[in-house]
């Protein structure tokens, strides 16, 4: 579980970066297109990345507390879990809800407060039992919440492709780099591609942004599937554990490898983390 909660404090980085992103995409839009982006929308995205931002430490904590868990026999591992806990137990209460999950996160409030109190009362079998709830609770708002991460990864890669094809458009890259696929087996570099040779490449600079565009989303999903089913084995298996029943596995589920892959990829290309400075002269093609 400490595996999965922490690859789950990844995915919730790499989606507070896409927001991140976002944020610029729309204030290049407005610098270069004038396609106005209002006081409001922006603080709804940087409230969205708060948002973001305590669903990243709890789920780093509820990897701690994972942690914990395991070693609830020991001397000093009780009072580690109740403070774990309890922990997050103030952690859930805060957390601002992105979609009507009242519900779930009432749910995992009250399971970790029942964890907090049995492990303080050496109860393993309750707090067996607590921790079942809690990782169900877990598992269940993450899929309650899913739809607006869908959502949010989906504006980005809409945005930014239509971004970067305007900026295609309106001769502001350099498409040589589209040659390196037949130059690089002899040794040689693309330069700086003429007015008409770039104007050439256009088209194929497009392509790629399609199929990128495409590529991203079909990764993400693939990630955010992966994601839940992670949570959802992690939490049979506790389920397993709370019974009194042999668990027939104990490595981590092969799919968190899917979002550790997607949460790589994510993090290599960086934030922009800067208010667009780009000059206001609008561009030769339309925002579309």
């Amino acid at each position: 579980m400490a595996a999965t909660a922490k690859s789950l404090s990844a995915y919730y980085t790499a989606l507070r970066m896409i927001l991140d992103n976002t944020d610029q995409f729309y204030l290049l839009n407005e610098q270069l297109y004038a396609k106005p982006y209002p006081s409001e929308n922006r603080e709804q995205v940087k409230k969205t990345e708060a948002e973001l931002e305590e669903r990243v430490e709890l789920a780093s904590d509820f990897s701690t507390l994972s942690g914990n868990f395991g070693k609830l026999t020991g001397s000093t591992a009780p009072a580690d879990v109740a403070a774990s806990a309890s922990k997050l137990e103030g952690e859930v209460e805060t957390l601002a809800s992105v979609k009507a999950s009242s519900v779930e996160q009432g749910a995992l409030k009250a399971a970790l407060q029942t964890l907090t109190t049995a492990a303080k009362e050496h109860k393993e079998r309750e707090a067996a039992k607590a921790m079942d709830d809690a990782v169900k609770g877990l598992s269940d708002l993450f899929a309650k919440e899913a739809e607006v991460w869908n959502s949010a990864e989906m504006v980005y890669s809409t945005i930014g492709s239509t971004l970067a094809g305007n900026l295609v458009d309106g001769n502001a890259t350099d498409n040589a780099a589209l040659l390196k696929v037949a130059l690089d087996p002899f040794g040689l570099s693309p330069s700086t591609a003429s007015a008409d040779l770039n104007a050439q490449l256009a088209p194929l600079a497009k392509q790629q942004i399609a199929a990128k565009k495409s590529a991203m989303d079909s990764d993400y999903l693939q990630a955010s599937n992966a994601m839940a089913t992670s949570l959802d084995e992690m939490s049979q298996r506790i389920h397993t554990v709370a019974e009194d029943k042999p668990m027939a596995f104990r490595s981590a589920p092969l799919s968190v490898s899917t979002v550790e892959k997607w949460t790589s990829q994510i993090m290599s290309t960086g934030s922009t983390n800067t208010t667009a400075t780009a000059p206001a002269q609008p561009a030769s093609k339309p925002a579309r």
